[in-house]
């Protein structure tokens, strides 16, 4: 892709700051969606029945603790999507919050605990790997004045 070409689309992203933070909705949704999606009814039902009564009910709350910080994360990214962005950091950070909002469904039925929390927090480690490398996150610009 040559430079002007690139610069271009750039341009054109830089200026739909609406659009991204629609596309990171859509993602999101539709990775929760997955989530629940993806164990039928009755692998839920035989994971619950082997897991018990106390540990489908401190997993199930530990999934909604989890949907709190995910959705903490996810208006970071919402945020940080109202300001000009790399079109692939962008993409980087849509991608992670879908993955993230997988997590916590694989974790409610809970036929695929080890999944979701591995989706969970390695979407979420590399959303702060992406955060802290990103050029106009708060952080590089707090450090960036610290420099000075």
């Amino acid at each position: 892709m040559s430079q002007a070409v690139h610069k271009a689309a750039l341009a054109r992203i830089e200026r739909r700051p609406l659009s991204l933070r629609l596309a990171l909705l859509a993602a999101v949704m539709v990775g929760a969606a997955m989530g629940f999606a993806v164990t039928s009814a009755p692998a839920a039902s035989q994971a619950v029945s082997d897991a018990g009564a106390e540990l489908t009910r401190l997993l199930r709350a530990m999934a909604l603790i989890k949907v709190v910080l995910a959705a903490g994360v996810v208006w970071l990214i919402a945020w940080r999507l109202r300001f000009p962005v790399n079109p692939l950091l962008a993409a980087g950070y849509i991608a992670g919050a879908a993955v993230m909002a997988i997590g916590p469904g694989l974790i409610w039925d809970m036929a695929h605990v080890a999944l979701g929390a591995l989706l969970l927090h390695g979407a979420g480690a590399l959303l702060l790997v992406l955060f802290w490398r990103d050029p106009g996150s708060p952080a590089m610009t707090w450090s960036a004045r610290r420099r000075r």
